[in-house]
């Protein structure tokens, strides 16, 4: 199945929030893996109100590498539920694992390709080292997550090139959050150069069911927030058949 790839310039412009909520509302199995190189427990801490992750995650995932076992074997055991057909692979619990965990990037990779499920992988910030260049290899989507303010979009300019350089430009779009405050989508698609795949709107209320667990309000099932998310979910799932079409790929 396809693996996408969730990532920011800088700031807090709602990556994971927007992971999660793909990962609950897409059609079929889907994996959220937290692979935030900048620790934070954000879905732990956020939309599972603190659960305890037992010992799972890619700290796990460390461990068996170096015990030489295959991670496509073990990745399974080492999630959490998050809802019928919706399973969450924790992040690092120490900024310490970060670094030690550069050579089994690959191999993840591999393994998560190899899911029957589909794979949406939120990597944070992009930052001054780039992506895992392995995921990045792996992905059939790579989405920049972005806020339409100039400080968003300044820190955009500096690390886009990067990412479109590295993926191609073929999988790479961007998530505007919250347009018209002040430019607007269409705006920034023609200043970067780059499709627009989604525009989110600025509700926060509807945002922190998936940030922080809260409780829905009334009317957040037909929230233009969660419409703009299943629209983009129906997006990313045309372009991966047409992907795989044009590949010949057995679907």
């Amino acid at each position: 199945m396809s693996v996408l790839l969730l990532a920011s310039a800088a700031h807090a412009p709602g990556v994971t929030s927007l992971a999660v909520a793909l990962t609950l509302h897409s059609d079929g199995p889907t994996l959220l893996v937290d692979a935030n190189r900048e620790p934070d427990q954000a879905v732990l801490a956020g939309h599972l109100a603190g659960a305890d992750p037992a010992g799972r995650g890619l700290g796990a995932l460390l461990q068996a590498h170096r015990e030489r076992r295959a991670i496509s074997s073990v990745l399974p055991s080492l999630t959490l539920p998050l809802a019928p057909d919706k399973e969450f692979l924790p992040g690092f619990a120490h900024p310490g694992m970060v670094a030690l965990f550069t050579p089994v990037w690959s191999e993840l990779a591999v393994a998560l390709e190899s899911q029957a499920a589909t794979v949406i992988v939120d990597a944070g910030r992009v930052g001054a080292a780039g992506l895992p260049v392995a995921l990045v290899d792996g992905c059939s989507g790579l989405l920049m997550v972005t806020g339409s303010t100039l400080p968003d979009l300044a820190a955009l300019r500096l690390y886009l090139p990067w990412v479109v350089q590295a993926a191609g430009e073929d999988r790479v779009g961007l998530v505007v959050v919250g347009p018209g405050r002040p430019y607007g989508a269409g705006e920034i698609q023609r200043q970067f150069g780059v499709p627009v795949w989604a525009e989110l709107p600025w509700q926060p209320d509807d945002a922190a069911v998936y940030a922080f667990g809260s409780p829905p309000g009334r009317r957040h099932q037909q929230s233009r927030y969660l419409a703009q998310v299943r629209a983009l979910d129906h997006r990313l799932k045309t372009r991966e058949s047409d992907r795989r079409a044009l590949l010949g790929a057995r679907r």
